[in-house]
């Protein structure tokens, strides 16, 4: 088996070398590959990577191979992740610059963690590095193909993830592997806007995963009991996964709500954004199909469209002036 990571970077180079050496020390298979993401228009990174591999920086690695992957920048860091499909692996590994795996043989402990499922479907789970999400996020390839990517790019930060926690505990696939990471320099999150808007959207796609949730159910190479698939689909909606949708949607999406204010004025970044403009665009343009493709009550769907698709006008207010 073959562990490929895929570690995303941006505009913070010293960190990302710091990373980068800290994180190789602790491989031991020859066949993982620390595949590096940079942005071609991130010239000191670009530059800092390429002279730590002239000057032989990495070469006291135990183990394994590292490469950087260097081309235009997406609008998502998802779609930064998912460059790294383009090598074979049987595992994947999501990575960041400011948070390096700190476990000896962390490459081991996660392909014997993914060797244990009966069809190679899942994803790969260490320590958590906050009180809602694992530090260590590896979903295996045949997971990835199943869903299409290694994490969606519907979203311009964070919420991929939670999008295949969510899809991974539908199916009950999660794999523990004793490794860590260290996530005492972590930076504030990149791009971070309106995340009490993105909380709204990931909650109103709850009928969407559950359909890509029935579809790798229903797939003849997911190995479980017959009547365990057919219990899991003959649940209603209300019914099925309703202890997921409620968490993510009450005790992670809601606080973001409520803090909203609080987080854009940490991250004090505009929403006139080219890039973060574009992804909410194709954000807005799915609305539609979220709300009425996949069977949502009505009051349900006009809920979730009040919330993201504010009303252009204000009704029953009294004119100012005459």
């Amino acid at each position: 088996m073959r562990l490929v990571i895929s570690l995303a970077t941006r505009g913070r180079p010293q960190q990302l070398l710091e990373t980068i050496r800290r994180s190789i020390k602790n491989l031991r298979d020859p066949n993982t590959l620390l595949m590096v993401q940079i942005d071609e228009d991130d010239s000191s990174t670009v530059e800092a990577f390429n002279a730590a591999i002239s000057d032989g920086s990495f070469d006291d690695r135990v183990a394994g191979d590292i490469c950087a992957s260097v081309a235009p920048r997406e609008d998502t860091i998802a779609a930064k992740w998912n460059r790294a499909r383009a090598i074979p692996a049987d595992l994947y590994l999501i990575a960041a610059d400011d948070d390096p795996y700190i476990t000896p043989g962390y490459d081991a402990k996660l392909l014997e963690a993914a060797a244990r499922f009966p069809d190679g479907i899942g994803m790969v789970y260490g320590h958590m590095a906050n009180l809602s999400f694992s530090g260590v996020l590896a979903p295996t390839a045949k997971f990835a193909e199943k869903l299409g990517h290694i994490v969606p790019q519907h979203f311009p930060y964070w919420f991929c993830d939670h999008w295949i926690d969510d899809i991974c505990r539908h199916i009950g696939r999660v794999s523990f592997a004793d490794v860590r990471t260290d996530q005492s320099a972590a930076g504030k999150t990149q791009e971070l806007r309106e995340p009490g808007w993105w909380g709204t959207w990931f909650d109103a796609a709850y009928l969407m995963r559950r359909k890509i949730v029935h579809d790798i159910i229903r797939s003849e190479d997911f190995h479980a009991p017959a009547e365990w698939k057919d219990m899991i689909l003959t649940l209603p909606p209300a019914v099925a996964g309703a202890r997921i949708d409620n968490w993510s949607r009450y005790c992670v999406n809601e606080g973001l709500r409520q803090n909203n204010h609080r987080y854009e004025e940490h991250s004090a970044l505009a929403a006139k954004d080219e890039r973060y403009q574009r992804v909410k665009q194709k954000a807005i343009d799915m609305i539609p199909h979220l709300l009425d493709d996949y069977g949502m009550d009505r009051n349900e769907a006009a809920h979730f469209r009040n919330a993201l698709i504010p009303p252009t006008q204000v009704m029953g207010l009294k004119k100012a002036f005459a």
